[in-house]
C-alpha cells in the first residue's frame, strides 16, 4: 500500500461549488491511501485478488488508486455534481482501470498472433485481408453490445475463463453489495443470448457493408 509521500491530486485553484465537491470527494477517499487503514487494506486486497485472477503482471496498485481518485476529481469538475458513495465509485473505477490493462494485453497478444499467422501464409493476400476485416467488424460489433454482454463474452472467449472462474469474478464484484451470483447454468444461458446478439450485430455490419466507424 502507498506511504505518506503519496498525496491525493491537487485541488482546483478556485473556490466555487465544484471545489467544495472535490474537497468532499478527496476527503472521503484519502484515508484509503493511508497505511494500515482497514478499509484501504480491504480495497487493496480486493484489487490484488482481481489482478491475480486475471494474471495482470507488473501492476502498481498505488498508481491505480491514485489514477482512480484523479478520475473522480475530473468527473466532478466536468459535471459539477457530487459522487455518491465515493468508496464504491472508486472501487469500480479501479476495477475498470485494471480491466483496461487486461484488454490492452489481450489486444497486443492478438496482434502478435495475427502477424505470426499472416507471416506463415504469405500466398493468400485476399484471405488475409478478409480475415482482418472480419476481425475488425467483430470487435466493433462487440463494442456495440451492452456492458454485461461484453464482459461475459470477453471473459469466456478472450480470457478463456471457466464458468466457475466467471462466477468467482461476479462474487468479487458483488462483495458488500446486494447482488446474486449467477449459477453456471444461468451463465450458459446468458452466454448463448449474448452470442446471438453479437452474431446479429456482426452480420448487420459485415453483410450490410456499414462503416465500422459509425
Amino acid at each position: 500500500m502507498t506511504n505518506a509521500t503519496n498525496t491525493p491530486p491537487k485541488q482546483p485553484a478556485n473556490h466555487g461549488p465544484s471545489y467544495d465537491l472535490v474537497q468532499e470527494f478527496v476527503t472521503a477517499v484519502s484515508y484509503l491511501l493511508m497505511p494500515d487503514e482497514f478499509k484501504g487494506t480491504a480495497l487493496y486486497k480486493f484489487l490484488i485478488r482481481f489482478a491475480r485472477q486475471w494474471h495482470i503482471a507488473n501492476i502498481d496498485l498505488d498508481d491505480v488508486v491514485i489514477e482512480g481518485i484523479k478520475r473522480g476529481v475530473e468527473y466532478i469538475l466536468k459535471h459539477d455534481q457530487p459522487i455518491k458513495k465515493p468508496e464504491v465509485w472508486l472501487r469500480q473505477v479501479c476495477l475498470n482501470i485494471l480491466r483496461g490493462k487486461v484488454d490492452t494485453t489481450i489486444k497486443d497478444e492478438r496482434k502478435v498472433a495475427m502477424a505470426t499467422q499472416l507471416a506463415q501464409h504469405p500466398k493468400n493476400p485476399l484471405m488475409e485481408s478478409e480475415l482482418i476485416e472480419q476481425l475488425e467488424y467483430l470487435e466493433v460489433a462487440l463494442n456495440r453490445l451492452s456492458k454485461d454482454d461484453q464482459e461475459l463474452i470477453r471473459m469466456k472467449f478472450l480470457y478463456r475463463k471457466t464458468y466457475e472462474q466467471i462466477r468467482q469474478h461476479y462474487k468479487y464484484m458483488a462483495a458488500s453489495e446486494d447482488v446474486v451470483v449467477p449459477s453456471a447454468q444461468a451463465l450458459r444461458k446468458r452466454e448463448s443470448r449474448a452470442l446471438e446478439r453479437l452474431r446479429k450485430v456482426f452480420l448487420e455490419l459485415y453483410e450490410g457493408g456499414a462503416s465500422k466507424f459509425y
